[in-house]
């Protein structure tokens, strides 16, 4: 199964603060909903515990070194990323990274796919992404979406597909 990373980040790659995204932007987490749901996702512990519930319409998973970890009903614990990768080889669809900045650092070198949304903003915060090399990528403009009443800042979603 295909692994992706889908995130939101600001132009200083700022992706959180005080466990929340520094922002509301509905019509991207439409994007977000749309894009994962019926998918696999997996988060880092601490991701988790931040809004600390099942996404619904997917298949929850939960990486964490922490053997003694007990999640929700319904989500599953695993304790490495390649185990992840070996339990959802069906090759069908794509098996989504959406947190941390740790666990977004240490899958970006597996991914074949990174759904990136730049919020065109500088923002305040105290989770930031490491800066990617995406040379050896080719990318695509999937929306472009202005500041109205409903969005304080513009954004930009992009995807990018590695070139095998």
């Amino acid at each position: 199964m295909p692994l992706a990373l889908i995130y939101a980040r600001s132009e200083n790659r700022c992706i959180g603060r005080d466990g929340e995204l520094p922002w509301r932007l509905p019509d991207e987490f439409k994007h977000f909903k749309r894009t994962t749901m019926g998918r696999p996702i997996i988060m880092g512990r601490r991701t988790y515990e931040d809004h600390n519930n099942l996404l619904p319409g997917r298949t929850n998973i939960v990486l964490t070194s922490r053997r003694d970890f007990e999640p929700a009903e319904g989500v599953l614990v695993r304790h490495s990323l390649d185990d992840v990768l070996c339990e959802f080889d069906d090759g069908a669809g794509e098996l989504f990274v959406i947190g941390g900045a740790g666990l977004f650092a240490a899958a970006f070198p597996m991914a074949q796919r990174v759904y990136e949304t730049v919020v065109h903003a500088e923002v305040d915060g105290d989770t930031f992404l490491p800066d990617f090399d995406f040379s050896g990528w080719t990318h695509t403009v999937l929306e472009e979406h202005p500041a109205d009443e409903r969005h304080a800042h513009a954004f930009t979603v992009r995807r990018y597909d590695r070139v095998r």
